[in-house]
């Protein structure tokens, strides 16, 4: 019995241990901001399900010629964008900043093989990019995301990261933005619960 015991705390630790989250949505809400003009928007919140304690959101349009909006908001566990017809934007999330600015999250992520995006509902996602920084030098990944029913992870291998110098270390991540993009004629829907590292 003690060695079954045992063997469950090992094993519920190993599991415990074999992600680290970035954000859950859960803490640091944003009510409905509205976009319909070129102005960009950018929010600061605090929470405790979140890396470092503070994720930056930055959206804009680059195109809207129906004057349609784009709406975002944060709550209930999930970050919902709505991209209207032929309304293509942008919306960025940034860890690893504060209201003073850069404030670097020192991650060693290597013992970590990818970064996950778990999608809620039907998201018509168009494009998924990401930079991880050390320090001023980064690592980039972009692709295209299909649009599909229900709820789904998108996994980014670290293999598929390409370091664009080499001081770029897996071991000492300092910044993270991640960027989704709406960019089909038919405008863009998507819902996000939860990134992290695994």
């Amino acid at each position: 019995m003690k060695i079954a015991i045992l063997l469950f705390i090992c094993t519920a630790s190993v599991a415990m241990n074999a992600q680290l989250v970035l954000d859950d949505f859960t803490t640091g809400e944003i009510s409905h901001l509205t976009f319909t003009d070129m102005n960009e928007n950018r929010k600061l919140q605090t929470g405790n399900h979140i890396i470092g304690q503070h994720r930056q959101v930055f959206a804009k349009l680059n195109q809207n010629p129906f004057e349609h909006n784009m709406q975002l908001s944060i709550k209930k566990g999930l970050l919902v964008m709505s991209y209207g017809y032929d309304t293509r934007g942008t919306t960025y999330l940034n860890y690893g900043v504060n209201k003073n600015g850069n404030a670097p999250l020192n991650i060693d992520a290597s013992k970590y093989k990818s970064l996950k995006v778990e999608f809620e509902a039907k998201s018509t996602v168009n494009g998924i990019n990401l930079n991880l920084f050390t320090n001023t030098t980064y690592a980039a990944y972009g692709k295209h995301v299909p649009a599909r029913e229900g709820k789904f992870v998108f996994t980014i291998p670290f293999s598929e990261i390409k370091p664009t110098g080499d001081d770029f270390t897996f071991s000492d991540i300092d910044f993270i933005r991640l960027q989704f993009d709406s960019r089909s004629k038919t405008g863009c829907n998507m819902a996000i619960s939860k990134i992290w590292f695994e």
